[in-house]
């Protein structure tokens, strides 16, 4: 192609110095731009010294390619003191800008960038046109780097360059990419307020709006809408698309459906974009049924729906499991030839995986290949997050190996792995993480902590939540509650304390989540003090406590303390937060009332009233049950009516209470009032609390009796009446008429449960009827009607109290044969028959099923053991017995410390008795029993006297109480022991109210007892019973009453 002109293109430098013909600078310019555009910067800039030096005087191009090399070389500084010599001035402007723009190229460094542009124009004064100053702000925006784009944005605004719309858009938006929306609005602010003459335009407005979207702030569009409609301005379809967005990602659907009509009456065509926003809306709120509306309307109005307006369609099928619905939109586009890409797939299978149908998910894939759509991470990712929560941990590895992971990707691995906790599985995966060379995000870093604190790597663990910040990242809420949460599992409760206290101090936010947790570890490991601590920080945070944190506190502070525990914690909550007070003290009220601690549960009350607080019913209802249940009526009263007058006599527990109260004086008050509030009808709570009273106070041929007559008289009558009057009939020796009463129950239609069996069968062996017995429990084995633990031992405790071993052992294996696990209760049935016959050999080898998991024994199998050594004299095996669980903190019950105690002290071994008797008083029940005891003579504390006399070598008189305390022990009904026990407190002879003894002393005297012998002389003091929680009816010795069989007939 031929120059202008018809003139040959000028011949190359070498051939122009070959010919020996004259170098001009247009010349060197030529050459220049060749290797400049070679990349060969060195040469560049010395061939343009060397034209400098042979003066050959430069162009301003000449100096601007020199000034190109210098800066493509990484020497911004240099680039501008080159510029700096062209030459005239006149073309300066247009040279800075040239540089400047090709510094902020695609792929130029920006840091350069910015530092030509100080050194030009605050050491060189020179002047970028407007336009450069938006090219540089443009790119820096692109890339991300707000803090560049406002340094830009300073130094023009510094020169006096005028701030137009264009600009500041631009910025808005550049924040808005980069998710800094409250930056972003500060800038907004700034420029409103220091920029002078600035109004912004609709495109930065629009940009205003998504920033406000972004960061939640959705009550001050309406103000800028405002604004705008002042000023006369209309938005355009951009504009309300913005706008419509933002409401309907904030879940405001009608806010955003008001703002398209808004636009529409306005005159504003909608375009696909406007519909598709509506559409997404609409789909991401469910409302997927009237969006088909929507499409008929886009077809009216010419705006075709595309391929993510039915995307958008087939998420909102799927968010409604209507995956048939989304299926169908797929085919009907792959009909219309629309080619549907990776990302409706994804939200198809995704949807089939957290639906558990994977196999159909794996169709989809195989579909997706088989079209040739490449299947992308995100897919893949939602298919090994199926197979994980499915619990194909091991198939979703295979799967990751073959795909280039992310951070998704490995945590789904992870937290697959610790679901299964599967230990290896978990530092594989570690292992590909590390390898893999990806920089982990703040979800990754969380899974792997736990993951980490899993397979017990605790220091692991503490340094990658210590590095967090080093790698950039900063740890949130779950990363603290993940790591607190796992440390106090392993019981690091100290390193726990340190990541909470690290969190108190250097975080900005605060959630109750991390107090809760930390709350409910230490309370479950006893550590009161430090979990109130932790509470008061959580007030003074003025977090609201999660209802289940306090309920904790005062569960643990009543296992620490007992009552007192309970009333100083209220009190220490009253001196923080009069708000929390209300509802803790309601709690604490219901909490010590269903505890029968009456007294504490009124303090608690009259707390509540003195700080005029409003007491819940449930509250009122709980603590009057506790008074009714324990006989306080003289309290009763006046509550009851300040319960009626708060809450109304039509107040349903008011009327329940109310009918319970009056059938403490006579039922049929009781049920003729509940019969005129109900309107005729008594419901039957009622008269299940007037059974239960009738029970309680004695009289359980009373509640027979009535019960018979709400029979008679058509009351109704369930299975929880039935049940209170038969276990009562057979604990007073009535079976005859309980065997009446489960056969008219029978004759109603009402089949008793195994609870009522049990009762029947218990008073069946307490009477020794135990051929009826057993044909019972023959009956319950034929029936449908199983047998539980407690039927196999009333049975086998039975059987051992008869000294029917064998039998007994027999009922047990069948227990286990039939899958009833035996509990411990069942075993010291057994083992105490064994020792009570001196079968300790056969006691042994039952005690070492305790070896099995979640089976341990108590102190009731020990103090067995030891008991039945001792009544072999083999006084030797039984302190080698003690010793040897005595090394894993455990001890027996009473009787046998008391068993161990006599016969070491029978065969004179005073000092290793003595020894005994000290853990004996450090035994926590037994104090507790011996306690109860001297509460009932009304002395100072027993523990204490005993404890006295022991270290004096007074272990007679020691002996000889703890008898007695034995006695009352086992039968606390016989008024004769009390009598004895206080008696003995009491001078025997005159003299001896002049004994200058103690009061103590006294009481602890051997002649105080009136007791022919204190037993130890090694003479048998006859075999103790054992008494278990389980059936405790049996210690009750047999009785060969006669009953009439016709009534068993009837039952069985």
């Amino acid at each position: 192609m031929g120059f202008p002109g018809g003139e040959p293109p000028p011949p190359p430098l070498p051939t122009l110095i070959k010919l020996g013909r004259a170098i001009t600078a247009r010349h060197v310019d030529r050459l220049l731009a060749a290797l400049l555009r070679r990349r060969r910067h060195r040469l560049v800039g010395a061939l343009a010294c060397q034209a400098l030096a042979n003066s050959l005087r430069p162009t301003p191009r000449t100096h601007l390619l020199a000034a190109c090399a210098l800066l493509d070389s990484s020497r911004p500084r240099d680039a501008a003191r080159r510029l700096a010599l062209a030459w005239p001035a006149s073309s300066a402007t247009r040279l800075w800008d040239a540089l400047l723009r090709r510094a902020c190229a695609e792929h130029g460094d920006l840091r350069h960038a910015l530092e030509l542009l100080s050194t030009s124009v605050d050491d060189h004064g020179a002047v970028p046109s407007p336009s450069t100053y938006r090219a540089m702000i443009s790119e820096f925006c692109a890339r991300g780097d707000m803090a560049g784009a406002l340094k830009v944005f300073d130094t023009m605004t510094t020169r006096g360059c005028q701030v137009d719309d264009g600009v500041c858009s631009v910025i808005v938006s550049g924040f808005s990419k980069a998710r800094k929306a409250e930056a972003g609005l500060k800038f907004y602010d700034r420029v409103r307020k220091d920029v002078s003459g600035f109004e912004p335009g609709l495109v930065t407005l629009t940009a205003v709006v998504n920033l406000l979207g972004r960061d939640e702030r959705i009550g001050e569009l309406a103000e800028l809408i405002r604004g705008m409609e002042r000023k006369g301005m209309m938005g355009d379809e951009v504009f309300y698309s913005s706008l419509v967005h933002v409401y309907m990602k904030s879940g405001l659907l009608m806010e955003g459906l008001r703002e398209h009509h808004i636009m529409l009456e306005k005159g504003i065509a909608a375009d696909v974009v406007n519909y598709t926003t509506v559409i997404d809306g609409m789909c991401r709120e469910g409302s997927v049924e009237k969006v088909m509306g929507f499409l008929d309307e886009m077809e009216r109005r010419g705006a075709k729906p595309n391929l993510i307006t039915y995307t958008s369609l087939v998420g909102g099928f799927c968010k409604r499991n209507r995956l048939e619905d989304a299926f169908s939109i797929v085919r009907k586009l792959e009909q219309t030839g629309v080619v549907v890409d990776e990302y409706v797939y994804s939200i198809l299978i995704d949807r089939l995986c957290k639906k558990g149908d994977l196999d159909k998910a794996f169709s989809l894939l195989g579909e997706m290949e088989g079209k040739g759509i490449k299947v992308g991470t995100v897919t893949y990712n939602s298919v090994i997050n199926g197979l994980c929560k499915a619990g194909e941990t091991t198939k979703a590895v295979e799967i990751s190996e073959a795909v280039t992971g992310d951070n998704f990707t490995y945590s789904t691995l992870l937290h697959g792995y610790i679901m299964e906790e599967d230990t290896i599985g978990v530092m594989e995966i570690q292992d590909r993480l590390e390898s893999s060379g990806i920089a982990v995000d703040v979800v990754t870093c969380n899974v792997l902590i736990k993951a980490l604190f899993m397979i017990n790597k605790v220091d692991d663990a503490c340094s990658l939540f210590h590095r967090m910040r080093d790698m950039g990242l900063s740890p949130n809420i779950v990363t603290y509650h993940t790591s607190i949460d796992m440390l106090c599992k392993l019981g690091e409760f100290d390193m726990a304390i340190e990541f909470f206290d690290e969190y108190s101090r250097y975080t900005t936010f605060s959630s109750t989540v991390v107090h809760n947790g930390l709350i409910g570890a230490l309370c479950n490991a006893g550590k009161v003090i430090i979990a109130e601590q932790i509470f008061c920080n959580l007030i003074h945070k003025k977090l609201r406590s999660d209802s289940c944190t306090y309920r904790k506190l005062i569960h643990a502070n009543f296992k620490e303390g007992g009552e007192q525990g309970v009333l100083n914690f209220i009190g220490k909550v009253g001196e923080l937060d009069m708000d929390l007070f209300s509802s803790v003290c309601s709690y604490a009220c219901s909490f010590l009332s269903n505890r029968d601690c009456c007294q504490a549960a009124l303090n608690v009350y009259k707390i509540i009233r003195t700080q005029l607080f409003a007491v819940p019913s449930k509250t009122f209802y709980k603590l009057l049950k506790s008074l009714l249940r324990n006989g306080n009526e003289h309290v009763i009263q006046p509550l009851l009516s300040e319960f009626i007058k708060i809450h109304g006599l039509h107040e349903p527990r008011a009327i329940n209470m109310l009918s319970c109260h009056l059938s403490k004086k006579g039922v049929g008050e009781a049920i003729r009032f509940s019969s005129y509030m109900n309107n005729g009808s008594v419901p039957v709570s009622v008269l299940r609390g007037a059974v239960y009273a009738l029970k309680k106070e004695g009289g359980i041929l009373e509640a027979y009796n009535f019960l018979k007559e709400a029979q008679q008289s058509g009351f109704p009558v369930d299975l929880a009446m039935y049940s209170i009057v038969v276990e009562g009939l057979c604990r007073g020796g009535n079976l005859e008429k309980a065997l009446d009463l489960c056969g008219s129950m029978k004759k109603e239609g009402v089949h008793p449960t195994i609870i009522i069996h049990n009762s029947v069968l218990s008073g069946l062996c307490q009477h020794g009827c135990f051929t009826e017995a057993f044909r019972l429990f023959d009956y319950l084995e034929r029936s449908s009607i199983l047998p539980t633990v407690i039927t196999y031992a009333i049975l086998i405790g039975a059987l051992c109290r008869e000294g029917f071993l064998d039998d007994a052992y027999h009922f047990f294996q069948k227990m286990s044969n039939n899958g009833i696990r035996p509990t411990t209760g069942v075993y010291n049935l057994l083992i105490s028959g064994y020792c009570n016959y001196g079968l300790t050999e056969k006691a042994l080898e039952l005690l070492s099923h305790f070896e099995e998991p979640f089976l341990l024994p108590d102190a009731f199998t020990l103090g067995a053991v030891i008991s039945g050594y001792c009544l072999k004299g083999d006084t030797e095996a039984a302190l080698s017995f003690f010793n040897e669980y005595h090394c894993k903190e455990m001890v027996p019950d009473f009787v046998g410390f008391m068993s161990l105690v006599k016969g070491l002290y029978a065969k004179g071994r005073i000092e290793e008795s003595r020894g005994i008797l000290r853990e004996m008083f450090q035994c926590k029940q037994v104090v507790e029993l011996i306690n109860i005891v001297g509460d009932e003579v009304q002395t100072e504390s027993l523990v204490g006297l005993l404890s006295s006399a022991c270290e004096e070598g007074r272990i007679d008189e020691v002996v000889t109480v703890l008898s007695e305390v034995r006695l009352m022990s086992v039968s606390s009904s016989d008024s004769n022991n009390c009598n004895t026990l206080a008696h003995l407190k009491k001078p025997k002879r005159i003299d001896d109210a002049c004994d200058p003894r103690t009061d103590s002393e006294q009481f602890l005297s051997s002649d105080a007892f009136d007791v022919p012998g204190n037993g130890l002389d090694g003479s048998s003091e006859g075999t103790l019973q054992p008494m278990t929680e389980t059936v405790d009816n049996l210690c009750i010795s047999s009785d060969d009453t006669d009953i009439d069989n016709g009534n068993r007939e009837v039952f069985l």
